[in-house]
């Protein structure tokens, strides 16, 4: 995928891991990492120390390859060098943060040789998480992106707080039934999202939408929805996001 608007397909993989918490504990379980552009001396160093410690360890040479693997693979942070090429610097992960989840949640560190003024403000400002310059030790890097993966795990992949709530109020089939009513009512907003010309009927659709998704305490459809909401314009590029976390949605749902 290249750095430009389109949303790549995700693989059933990268959905299915979206919709459930990572099994083990953040703090200690491996994780799964990809480095982004980086210079091969860089690669070869930090990819022995990370895999040394327990972590796999994806390369991608390019940021096409890099949206590629991403698209196909749950990965749990990438290290995107800042000279990697077709990422232009900070355009890459500044478009990437404009598409739905679970792609725009993406955990990235940006990798820097250069000294500049205010470089860092600039990385975080672009939608990096964080920014590491070289020479770094893998160990310091791979502290650096357990912090990050810690810091940013939820204790649930749904809103835990809504699904208690729900669980209290109508127990187990109740909810149940009102999870496989939420997501009938949900498909057909999404049709209508689909087969609308009018763009505030769009927009009222997908209002809809995002309303029954938070009902249940999917939130991350939720949010794919109320992208389209605020953005109806846009519905092209951001429908298929919306299909992709409605269906992470329904699997996570009957997951209970």
């Amino acid at each position: 995928m290249a750095a430009g608007p389109g949303f790549p397909v995700l693989s059933a993989a990268v959905l299915v891991d979206f919709g459930r918490a990572r099994a083990g504990d953040p703090r200690i379980r491996p994780l799964t990492l990809l480095l982004a552009g980086t210079a091969a001396a860089d690669t070869a160093q930090l990819r022995e120390g990370l895999e040394e410690a327990g972590h796999r360890c994806l390369l991608a040479a390019d940021w096409t390859e890099a949206m590629g693997t991403v698209s196909r693979i749950p990965i749990d942070a990438m290290v995107q060098d800042l000279a990697c090429p077709g990422a232009r610097r900070f355009e890459g992960v500044k478009r990437l943060r404009g598409w739905p989840p679970p792609i725009s949640r993406l955990l990235i560190v940006a990798l820097a040789g250069e000294k500049e003024p205010r470089l860092e403000t600039a990385c975080l400002e672009a939608g990096f998480d964080a920014m590491i310059s070289r020479p770094v030790a893998a160990e310091v890097l791979e502290a650096a992106l357990r912090r990050l993966v810690v810091a940013h795990s939820p204790a649930e992949p749904l809103d835990a707080a809504r699904r208690a709530a729900l669980l209290e109020e109508l127990g187990a089939e109740g909810r149940h039934a009102r999870d496989e009513a939420a997501l009938d009512e949900a498909a057909a907003c999404i049709a209508d999202i689909r087969a609308l010309p009018a763009l505030p009927d769009v927009q009222a659709a997908a209002a809809r939408a995002a309303e029954i998704f938070a009902s249940v305490g999917a939130i991350a459809a939720a949010a794919a929805a109320q992208a389209i909401e605020e953005e109806p314009d846009r519905r092209p590029v951001l429908l298929q996001p919306l299909v992709s976390a409605a269906v992470a949605a329904k699997m996570a749902l009957r997951r209970g």
